[in-house]
């Protein structure tokens, strides 16, 4: 009887030709990775230059718009004295600048929550809010976050000396709790309103059918 043994003699080549595929197969996955990270860091720093551009091209604008004021005050003989420049100055440092306080509200407040009524007199603003309670939430801590949240942003909070909660009522539609309270933010001395409060309560409309419809679509 005769038995036969089959010796592999290519077995220590076939395995070196798997690591070398594999060593391959690390460098060509390790290779796209680094091209990716490249094309999205490349696609990034576009965009940041896009928006610098743009930021440089609307300060040009605005540079050519004044220059092109200075002419044609100089062409009418009037004269801009120091006084002037500094008046000018300090009114658009001062005054209130409604519309884009209304329009941050969307972007400040929770998603539950709309504003019902909004009313300037008297250097104070008086804002109502409406929103919905759950079961494990406290009236004052819901309260509390949104005058945090206000308080909190530059944008709205400025030209603000004080920001206090008048008033607070619940009501109960079926199983729903329901929230309004009020809310009165004093306008700091000295800040001019004269020229914005037509503009202010047009945002205030607008910020108010915002919430409100964005409350009841979100249910």
């Amino acid at each position: 009887m005769i038995t036969q043994f089959t010796i592999n003699l290519n077995k220590g080549e076939d395995v070196a030709e798997r690591l070398m595929r594999r060593r391959k197969r690390f460098e060509i996955i390790s290779m796209t990775i680094v091209l990716l990270a490249v094309v999205i860091l490349g696609a990034f720093n576009y965009r940041q230059h896009q928006s610098v551009q743009k930021i440089l091209s609307a300060k040009e604008t605005i540079i050519r718009d004044i220059d092109r004021k200075l002419d044609s005050l100089k062409r009418t003989g009037k004269n801009i004295s120091k006084e002037d420049v500094l008046a000018l100055a300090k009114l658009e440092r001062e005054r209130v600048l409604w519309t884009k306080k209304f329009l941050s509200l969307g972007e400040l407040l929770p998603e539950e929550m709309a504003i019902t009524y909004v009313e300037f007199k008297n250097n104070i603003l008086n804002m109502k809010f409406i929103t919905t309670i759950r079961k494990d939430e406290k009236e004052f801590d819901k309260v509390k976050e949104v005058i945090d949240r206000l308080r909190a942003s530059p944008l709205f909070f400025r030209d603000f000396s004080d920001m206090k909660l008048k008033e607070q009522h619940q009501t109960k539609v079926e199983d729903q709790i329901i929230l309004s309270f009020t809310v009165l933010c004093s306008v700091e001395k000295g800040a001019a309103i004269r020229g914005e409060r037509a503009g202010g309560e047009a945002g205030s409309r607008a910020a108010q059918r915002g919430q409100i419809a964005r409350a009841v679509g979100g249910g």
